[in-house]
């Protein structure tokens, strides 16, 4: 898919010169004549990267940076800056509103496209270990062993050796066959993606456990039920909401 790139720049001239390298290089240009209209363009337009002058006189680049920032549908949006004015304060303070990289005027166009073309790059990559990442938690197994990083030590244990997983504020607290347990900084959501569902299953809002676990199963009142589970003393109650797929997991075979 063709790369898209914003060139934010007030100067003729030089807004040419960017959009005929990128153009020849064939990505998808658009251009802007100053900080306003580059704000709505990058809205419209949704660029894989914006390279943007700093001193404009209507909007700067500075405002142009917070301005997008605000906004969630451009705020990742890769963020490169032109400056006539390499000095210490100014790259600190683009780089402190999030900016990408910068590069000095006058433009050398070899820079700025090797520039722009490994940042883009990097991007990808990233992308694809993401996606590479999700698709390996999706397929995981039971006997597949994950190291649980608790705050006193890590511990390499089987998926399977997980007796329950309990919501612990922002993380969540795993109890181990050996009745070791640890604090996880990853959500019950995340545990309920990544888990094989024949074998774990969420009973409650912020509880997961190990089916292979229980002991039994008993009724309570206005159809939940409470279940005792091997090598855990606390005993399980299923929320209503939870108890029908309950029913029809294990009560009615």
């Amino acid at each position: 898919m063709t790369k898209k790139i914003l060139i934010i720049e007030d100067d003729l001239s030089i807004r040419e010169v960017i959009s005929e390298i990128f153009d020849l290089a064939g990505y998808e240009v658009l251009t802007a004549a100053g900080g306003k209209k580059g704000i709505e363009s990058a809205k419209s337009f949704k660029p894989d990267l914006i390279i943007c002058d700093l001193g404009m006189p209507d909007v700067d680049g500075f405002e142009v940076k917070r301005l997008l920032n605000e906004d969630d549908n451009t705020s990742n949006i890769p963020f490169i800056c032109l400056t006539a004015y390499v000095d210490i304060n100014t790259v600190q303070r683009a780089m402190q509103l999030g900016a990408d990289d910068y590069i000095a005027k006058p433009i050398s166009a070899k820079k700025l496209l090797e520039l722009v073309t490994k940042r883009l790059q990097r991007i990808d990559k990233l992308k694809r270990s993401k996606d590479e990442v999700i698709e390996i938690n999706k397929t995981v197994s039971a006997d597949d062993k994950i190291l649980l990083k608790s705050k006193d030590e890590h511990i390499f244990t089987p998926l399977n050796d997980i007796i329950i997983i309990k919501a612990l504020d922002d993380n969540t607290e795993v109890f181990l066959k050996s009745r070791k347990k640890a604090v996880v900084n990853k959500s019950l959501k995340s545990w309920e993606e990544m888990l094989p569902d024949k074998i774990f299953l969420r009973v409650h809002r912020g509880i997961i456990i190990n089916t292979s676990f229980i002991e039994k199963i008993e009724p309570m009142f206005k159809g939940s039920y409470v279940a005792k589970l091997m090598n855990y003393d606390e005993p399980i109650y299923f929320s209503k909401r939870y108890s029908q797929k309950v029913r029809k997991l294990f009560l009615m075979k």
